[in-house]
């Protein structure tokens, strides 16, 4: 989740006691111990070469990321006093009694490594590290009765001659304050005092930092300021205009090669020059949290982070971006605002200021200078221009003129706007739009007059233009636009309502603007303009390529041809070039300040590229465009952290690589299919204007749609190798190389080698099954055929047998037959016999009897002797 910070715009001025500031403070974030979830004082800030922050804190390491915050105790659970950070991001921390690194493992989590069991014998009872350096690779822990050096896994003591007091690094010398000893520089392994070392005898050092060529600027706490140059140390500054300081300076760091800023005990921030002097001063007036300030650091971006005695704050001070605010305690809407004889005049929700400006600063947020209320102004001020060389001012009570630091007035009628009739300087009418209508000033004699009220509507109009026609154009946020004609005699003027049945998009939110000498109306369908051919309204043909169908609320053209413009609740910059691009043209948002600008009444004042005054919910905003699009930006991206589907954290964010290239990506069980990714750019004081785009390798097609969010899911993924890649990018298209987490999810268990193995072997044993049943069945076969063939054999057989018995009964059947009919033949021929024998016997005797009778006739004796053979036979 990403951390609830105290957005803080930082206003006003100190009191007279405590001297001015400057007109432009820079944004201020406050984080309290809920954000960061430790304890409330923060004794040390460092940043590591990927640009995390890091804080030792009552409750242990803090690191930012500029999304996430991540708390590492010490094991001991004591207060870390110190940290240091080496060229591989190896984090040196002290604490009470303990002393050691934390150190990322392959899988990204910071592992505490302590150095104690290296410490000789009898130096293992120790106070509070106060400060650690690392100077010529080795690794310096300052205790107020010894300094460990770590070098090469060896650790060496130094003891104090009396106390040791600081320890620091600065311009490649490594210095260290004894208290009564003074300042001692090391040199060949050993602390050697330096030149007027005795200049420091009993003050306590809160800060070193190297100012200019070769020379060191150390503060005390006691708020006395001294040179360190070729070794000698010079007698504290004297100079005349130095303010007092009221409260002693706990630290100090520098700046800039001119400035540093001092850190105290009661009186927040204050940004000095080498001279002393004091530029700006940032306390809990003007919105640090707190005003005990225990430590400082500036990181690789130019910005301030402030370690205080409850919570810790960030100072955009490099940033292009300041805030405004004329009164002292009241947060007062800042409506329009003006330059005029070197004066700033901000017209308010409740009165119009004036603060002088130096001569000296090209970005006048750094002028210093205290706003006072202009006399006469009390009450709702909505313009201050400049007209004919004078300034006018619309207020809720009238119509009036500034001078210095007093408001004449000029009419009753309440005025919003002030539009000169003529571009020839000195313009002699000068029309005002009021509640009730139009108003008519009257140049004479070097001042405004009231002409009187234009006899017209009774319409309260907000924009004014006059076109090349010499028309006079007229927005009403409600009812459309109108069309006035005023009368030859200044006195009345004619007007038309025009609609969307006039071609423009909408009857509502529509306002008139004079852009590229043409007047143009913002719609919430983008720009357009009037046609008098065709009596209505067109799309605008030289913005629509800029806008297109955009919501439009606020255009306004600066010296340089540059459009501002406001849509919805964000600011933007159409900047022309001679760019080979066929547009000719850029587009610049500005993130960080949507929400901010005063949504109805936007207006924003281009006095140059690097003053740009823009109408804010609290004050003004300035915005030095120059230095805004001119600053070199180098993003980065990160992936903060890895969580499973289970909420088991897998990759905690710090390693240089997920692992080595023999150990290859993580790899997970198939039922944990879901991975959570955190990622951030640590870019602190552009979180604003970063967005995020990714891309899960090897599962989505094309990546993401540029986003704000800082974080993603992904649910029931397949089986394979994985990347996850994001890439950061600002409103100005830098653009981050992509931060890579792999990974691999191995297939389910019915899917992973083992198991194809076994498929296999399943498969060789369900052949082998397969040939064995085949074989068998083969064999159940042939025994069934030879079964069957044997059946069938017997079958065979005894179908032979019964046909052979068949043709046996049928040849015994056939042979009785035959027997039966050569019986009955042999019994014929037996009766025939018989009766032959019988007829023979007969003839026989007959021819016997013939025989007899014919005396034994000798033929019938032949006939007798052949029957007789016949019958013999």
């Amino acid at each position: 989740m990403k951390p609830l910070a105290i957005w803080t715009l930082i206003f006003a001025v100190c009191s007279s006691a405590a001297g001015q500031n400057t007109i432009g403070l820079p944004l201020i974030i406050n984080y309290g111990k809920n954000d960061f979830h430790g304890g409330s004082q923060t004794w040390d800030i460092k940043q590591d070469h990927k640009g995390l922050m890091y804080f030792a804190n009552n409750e242990g390491l803090i690191c930012y990321d500029g999304t996430w915050w991540k708390n590492y105790p010490l094991p001991n659970a004591t207060i870390l006093r110190s940290i240091a950070i080496d060229r591989n991001d190896r984090i040196y921390a002290g604490g009470q009694g303990e002393l050691g690194y934390f150190q990322a493992d392959t899988k990204g989590y910071l592992q505490y490594v302590s150095l104690t069991g290296l410490l000789p014998r009898g130096n293992k009872s120790f106070a509070d590290i106060w400060h650690i350096e690392i100077f010529n690779g080795s690794v310096f822990f300052q205790a107020t009765d010894r300094i460990f050096e770590l070098k090469n896994n060896i650790i060496r003591v130094f003891l104090p001659q009396s106390q040791w007091q600081f320890l620091v690094q600065a311009d490649n010398v490594l210095l260290a304050q004894d208290r009564d000893n003074g300042l001692l520089t090391y040199r060949n392994n050993e602390w050697v005092p330096m030149k007027n070392c005795l200049a420091l005898r009993n003050e306590l050092i809160s800060g070193v930092s190297a100012m200019g060529k070769d020379s060191l600027l150390v503060s005390t706490i006691s708020k006395k300021f001294y040179w360190i140059k070729e070794d000698s140390i010079s007698a504290p500054i004297p100079h005349p205009e130095i303010e007092p300081v009221n409260t002693d300076v706990y630290k100090s760091a520098r700046l800039n090669k001119n400035e540093f800023v001092a850190g105290t005990t009661s009186e927040g921030c204050l940004i000095m020059d080498a001279r002393g002097r004091i530029i700006q001063r940032i306390s809990r007036t003007e919105g640090l949290q707190n005003n005990s300030v225990l430590c400082l650091f500036l990181d690789r971006d130019g910005n301030l982070w402030a370690g205080l005695n409850n919570g810790i704050s960030f100072i955009a001070y490099n940033s292009a971006i300041k805030y405004i605010q004329p009164g002292i305690t009241d947060d007062l809407s800042g409506f329009s605002s003006r330059i005029f004889d070197r004066r700033l005049y901000i017209g308010t929700s409740d009165g119009a200021y004036v603060t002088p400006l130096a001569t000296d600063n090209n970005d006048l947020s750094f002028s210093k200078g205290q706003f006072r209320l202009i006399g006469n102004s009390k009450g709702q001020v909505w313009r201050i221009d400049e007209v004919n060389q004078q300034l006018l001012m619309g207020h809720n009570g009238g119509t009036f003129s500034i001078t210095g630091n007093q408001a004449t007035s000029l009419a009753p009628e309440a005025s919003r706007l002030f539009v000169p009739t003529s571009e020839v300087i000195p313009s002699h009418y000068v029309i005002t739009g009021t509640y009730t209508g139009l108003k008519l000033l009257d140049f004479q004699k070097d001042h405004f007059v009231n002409a009187g009220n234009l006899k017209g509507l009774y319409e309260s109009f907000r924009y004014l233009a006059i076109d090349n026609n010499n028309t006079l154009w007229a927005s009403h946020p409600y009812r459309g636009i109108y069309r006035l004609d005023v009368a030859s005699d200044q006195n009345s003027y004619s007007a038309r309502l025009y609609t969307d049945k006039d071609g423009l998009p909408s009857s509502l939110n529509n306002q008139v603007f004079r852009i590229k000498n043409r007047v143009v109306f913002a719609t919430e369908k983008g720009a357009y303009e009037f046609d008098y051919a065709s009596n209505r309204f067109i799309r605008s043909a030289f913005l629509e390529p800029v806008f297109g169908a955009m919501e439009l609320r606020y255009l306004n053209e600066d010296l340089a041809g540059n459009i501002w413009f406001c849509s919805g609740k964000s600011l933007g910059v159409v900047h022309y070039t001679d760019h080979p691009d066929d547009r000719h043209f850029t587009t610049t948002w500005f993130p960080e300040l949507k929400g901010q600008i005063l949504s109805g009444f936007e207006n924003i004042y281009p006095y140059n590229d690097e003053n740009i005054f823009i109408a804010s919910e609290k004050g003004l905003i300035h915005l030095n465009y120059k230095k805004y699009i001119s600053t070199s930006r180098t993003l980065t991206v990160r992936i903060g952290g890895v969580k499973l589907n289970s909420d088991s954290s897998i990759f905690g964010g710090y390693a240089a690589a997920q692992s080595s290239a023999a150990a290859g990506p993580p790899t997970f069980a198939n039922r944990d299919n879901g991975f959570h990714f955190e990622y951030s750019s640590p870019a602190y004081s552009l979180q604003s204007n970063i967005e995020y785009s990714y891309k899960l390798e090897g599962y989505d097609k094309s990546r993401s749609s540029w986003s704000t969010h800082t974080e993603k899911d992904y649910t029931n993924l397949p089986e394979g190798r994985y990347s996850f890649l994001v890439k950061a990018h600002d409103n100005l298209a830098t653009e981050s190389i992509p931060a890579v987490w792999s990974f691999v999810i191995n297939p389910p268990f019915y899917k992973t080698v083992w198991a194809y193995m076994a498929y296999g072997l399943l498969f060789l044993l369900i052949l082998y099954a397969i040939s064995r049943w085949q074989r068998r069945s083969l064999d159940l076969q042939r025994i069934k055929y030879e079964e069957r063939q044997q059946q069938i054999i017997a079958l065979h057989n005894l179908e032979i047998e019964k046909n052979e018995k068949e043709i046996i009964k049928l040849q015994n059947e056939k042979l009785e037959a035959d027997v039966a009919l050569k019986r009955q033949e042999l019994a014929n021929a037996s009766m025939h016999l018989v009766e032959r024998e019988d007829a023979l016997a007969r003839v026989k005797e007959e021819l016997q009897s013939l025989y007899k009778k014919t005396g034994h006739n000798h033929d019938v004796k032949s006939a007798l002797h052949l029957v007789s053979e016949a019958g013999e036979k």
